[in-house]
């Protein structure tokens, strides 16, 4: 107990505190070393899951930077409540409107959506990672598709397939894309039985794949509510007119999304997955794009020195504001420092240090405007592999790898300003 109530003391600033006051404890000497010399670092292709996202991120982009992105998603539409169209039931139109209020990109280039109707069901419980091809499951035609620009608007225009939803003082903008009416006859047709629950009618239709043609120059990804998608069957019957029923992408509907990445252009692609180049930078980019290895052979050195105590060790990644080009691309605004082992279950999965349990302001992460860099607090971490813990490999991602296109270029061992560690210790004998 005392050693628990010295060790967790010393995460705050000082050093030897309470050390000299359990019995038989020795204080050495208390010394700080930084090491940006033998920290490593390369750019690595990453998988993630992709089911579930809190926004979808829909559109086509040439990255100056990080070469060709397509991002796609798919989607289960349900029913809020039974339609009860009835047989004279006539359909007017059957359009998906989808909302958004981010541009990651471009904002002149005009996009078009593709509309196709899955082939396969999605399922809401499944864990589906981004090596899950979204295309490969839906029928190849296109039901529906429509052109914009995907730009904000002050007002709304007499006509267009892009429009405000509501004043000029919101920047959220809707999508709308008119669908071959074939699928909304079969929806208002479709036998009674099979709308009795969402789990009958889900079997008669599975729902949607979107995605926009491929650009070769420039474009956008846009920041979809996944949430906020419908799907809206228009109609009249012989004894009223302008009737609509609305089947929603609710928080109860599978929705998964799909990347498609092309970087045989870019500077980082002979050095892409191996440790063999000597490149002054290394690229994260979420959507199952890129992530950061960082190997830290120091630490494996450190492993069963039980004479020691870690005080304090940071590590700290300095951005390259040129070609991250901050201002015209928005980078992460917190990035997670992780590694590879054995959760309490036993499996072998990606986990935080220790230190990430305190508090995200004590683990860190967060950019730092002032210096330029994302600064990790690893004091614990680096506690463990002295006990014993076997890790000198860790991994750098954007916290948000499945919502969002924010991406950043870091400097590597290679560059003018190196990843750096530093630690502050004490050594002791009993």
């Amino acid at each position: 107990m005392a050693f628990m109530v010295f060790f967790y003391a010393c995460q705050k600033e000082d050093q030897s505190l309470g050390l000299n006051l359990l019995p038989g404890i020795k204080i050495i000497e208390t010394k700080s070393f930084k090491d940006s010399t033998s920290i490593t670092a390369y750019t690595y292709s990453d998988t993630v899951r992709v089911e579930l996202p809190r926004y979808n991120i829909l559109g086509s982009f040439n990255d100056p930077v990080f070469g060709y992105t397509n991002a796609a998603f798919s989607a289960q539409f349900r029913m809020p409540y039974y339609p009860g169209y009835g047989s004279g039931a006539v359909l007017d139109s059957l359009i998906l409107q989808m909302s958004y209020k981010y541009v990651y990109g471009d904002t002149i280039t005009s996009q078009t959506v593709l509309v196709h109707e899955l082939a396969d069901s999605l399922s809401y419980s499944h864990g589906y990672l981004s090596t899950y091809n979204i295309r490969a499951h839906a029928h190849p035609e296109v039901i529906g598709s429509a052109t914009f620009v995907p730009k904000f608007r002050i007002s709304a225009p007499s006509s267009s397939s892009i429009t405000t939803t509501t004043s000029i003082d919101t920047t959220t903008q809707t999508i709308r894309v008119r669908l071959n009416p074939e699928l909304g006859n079969r929806l208002l047709k479709m036998d009674s039985l099979d709308m009795v629950t969402n789990a009958k009618f889900l079997q008669r239709f599975k729902g949607l794949l979107i995605e926009t043609a491929p650009l070769n120059r420039k474009g956008s990804l846009m920041k979809i509510d996944a949430t906020a998608s419908v799907l809206v069957a228009h109609y009249h019957t012989a004894n009223r007119d302008t009737l609509s029923f609305h089947y929603r992408a609710s928080e109860n509907s599978a929705n998964v999304s799909g990347y498609v990445h092309d970087y045989s252009g870019t500077s980082f692609y002979s050095h892409l997955n191996q440790e063999t180049g000597r490149d002054s930078l290394v690229y994260i980019q979420p959507t199952a794009g890129t992530k950061v290895k960082v190997n830290i052979p120091i630490l494996s050195k450190w492993r069963d020195s039980t004479n020691y105590i870690i005080n304090k060790a940071t590590l700290s990644f300095r951005v390259d504001t040129v070609l991250s080009d901050f201002k015209r691309y928005e980078i992460p605004p917190l990035l997670y420092l992780k590694y590879y082992g054995f959760d309490t279950d036993g499996k072998w999965k990606e986990l935080f240090p220790a230190d990430y349990s305190s508090s995200t302001s004590y683990y860190g992460g967060i950019y730092n405007s002032t210096t330029g860099t994302y600064d990790f607090n690893i004091t614990q971490h680096f506690q463990k592999v002295i006990g014993g813990l076997n890790n000198s490999v860790m991994y750098l991602v954007t916290a948000s790898r499945n919502n969002t296109p924010k991406r950043v270029v870091l400097k590597s061992e290679f560059s003018s300003r190196p990843v750096v560690l530093n630690v502050v210790y004490t050594r002791y004998k009993k």
